[in-house]
């Protein structure tokens, strides 16, 4: 097909293709510039069960940061952490919730007291040591945290009291400070549905973690404010409660006291501090005049570690496509670049932790980080699964907010593929590149149909190998490639045009 044709060419050669005539543009063949045996091999070092998940601050994670580092060292990239090493320690503290001490209490206005249980019935959000304690209060419905933002002046007075939020704060995270400021004593999730609930309780695990005080960052994912999750059984409960104190016929389209009911949550945690550390490996631009600026790709490489079992019994949360192929497209990049024609500036290829546990690794960097800003001339984060065939079709997170959306789209379309811009969202380590006026966009396939695949083709190619956040997403040998190969060309491309190209420009801050 003529898309796929076009797909494999070079960036030089599709300029050139472009400026002939239909009818000069005779059949090619190309080297596909992503060695796809490279993909494999290193998917499935990083996705054993040996790693143990990559959890934040456990031996698996050390041994992977140590893989990524020998792997760079062998493409003859350069360690861009202290001293010249490929790695950049993060401070982080681990607080683990004690069973014990953590609990849930809903009392209703006729005085009669339900008791809640950690696990089972609610879970604390992530969070801080400062965050991570006991809060009470009367309970007051605000709904979702963009009708938060959108409305701020509609909140009661919130001071001594519980906020049910319907959903997440994400992408909404500001929505944390506006209830904060407004005196509220702390939040009670509502998620919607067991499904919803095992996912949180399967990705947040038995401990929080954050950056330790010395860091010197503020946390792009971690709200401010005391919050739990609720399960279904705890949401009925509230539910409840605030089907009673609205008047009849009455619409939930603004924040509500739920008159008489209130909680209490006891939470307690032990905390302690816990090693983890960034891999940062450069290569040196071809252009001596613009070496000096540098391009930064960024995937983490952690994941959920060991967590709660599933059906089988399996309880390593292995992380094949969030984000072992993220870590392992970096280093197909790398090798590409590095034996193809070089890129005119620098490039950062950017490898790192704690994204699972709030965005750490990517938070400090944007504090403390080994290129500085005014040098780092666009950001490009791959964290979006592994697609299991060539997608036509994708979204630029954050491409709204900087020129260098435009540009990853006009990448997309010299290819024959198409592209669209969406707002950016603290969902990943773009995010505090953002905040940090690094014109940075997140590349994740669309979900239009992959190429030469009906829509009901390719949705059941991905239930078949979607698994996020489960401990079923492993490696798997007879997993296709191809559609992480195209993700990881598309990637090569976008990069090698940044650094060539004009500087982009910050058009808005997240």
């Amino acid at each position: 097909m003529k898309t796929l044709r076009v797909s494999l060419l070079g960036p030089a050669a599709l300029l050139v293709a472009a400026a002939l005539p239909a009818a000069a543009q005779a059949p090619r063949t190309a080297t596909p510039l992503i060695d796809s045996m490279a993909l494999r091999a290193h998917t499935y070092y990083l996705a054993h069960d040996l790693l143990e998940g990559r959890g934040t601050g456990r031996r698996g994670a050390d041994v992977a940061a140590l893989y990524l580092a020998t792997e760079a060292e062998r493409l003859g990239l350069r360690g861009a952490g202290a001293d010249g090493s490929f790695f950049q320690q993060v401070p982080v503290v681990e607080a683990t919730v004690d069973s014990a001490r953590t609990g849930l209490v809903v009392t209703g206005p006729d005085g009669r007291r339900q008791e809640f249980a950690y696990g089972s019935d609610f879970i604390p959000n992530v969070g801080t040591p400062t965050t991570l304690v006991p809060f009470s209060g009367e309970l007051v419905f605000v709904g979702t945290s963009r009708e938060v933002l959108a409305a701020p002046g509609r909140l009661p007075a919130l001071s001594g009291r519980v906020v049910l939020l319907a959903g997440m704060f994400p992408p909404y995270i500001a929505a944390a400070d506006t209830l904060r400021s407004h005196g509220a004593a702390g939040v009670i999730h509502l998620v919607g549905g067991a499904d919803a609930y095992q996912l949180y309780l399967r990705s947040r695990g038995p401990s929080r973690m954050s950056l330790a005080p010395e860091a010197g960052a503020v946390s792009s994912f971690i709200p401010n404010v005391p919050a739990i999750i609720a399960s279904p059984s705890l949401e009925r409960v509230v539910l409840a409660g605030l089907a009673d104190s609205l008047a009849p016929n009455a619409r939930l389209d603004r924040p509500i006291i739920v008159a008489g009911w209130r909680a209490d949550v006891r939470i307690g945690v032990t905390v302690r501090p816990v090693p983890a550390r960034n891999v940062a490996a450069l290569l040196s631009g071809a252009d001596p005049a613009r070496a000096s600026e540098v391009v930064v790709y960024t995937a983490h490489y952690d994941h959920l570690g060991i967590s709660t079992p599933d059906e089988q019994g399996d309880s390593i949360y292995n992380g094949f496509s969030d984000d072992a192929a993220g870590a392992a497209m970096l280093l197909a990049v790398a090798k590409a670049m590095q034996e193809g024609p070089r890129p005119a500036r620098s490039v950062l290829f950017l490898f790192l932790t704690g994204e699972e546990r709030g965005l750490l690794g990517s938070d400090y960097y944007s504090v403390h980080p080994v290129v500085p800003a005014s040098h780092t001339v666009a950001g490009i984060n791959l964290d979006a699964g592994a697609p299991p065939a060539p997608n036509t079709n994708w979204r630029i997170a954050g491409g709204d907010s900087s020129t260098f959306g435009a540009v990853a789209i006009e990448v997309a379309r010299r290819a024959g593929w198409e592209a669209q811009s969406t707002p950016a969202s603290p969902n990943s380590d773009y995010f505090p590149l953002l905040r940090l006026g690094v014109p940075a966009v997140f590349v994740v396939p669309g979900p239009a149909p992959f190429e030469g695949m009906t829509a009901e083709t390719s949705d059941a190619l991905r239930r078949r190998w979607d698994h996020y956040h489960q401990a079923g997403d492993n490696w798997y040998p007879d997993y296709p490639y191809s559609g992480l190969v195209r993700y990881a060309e598309y990637a090569y491309r976008l990069g090698m045009e940044a650094a060539a190209g004009p500087r982009p420009t910050m058009t808005r801050r997240p």
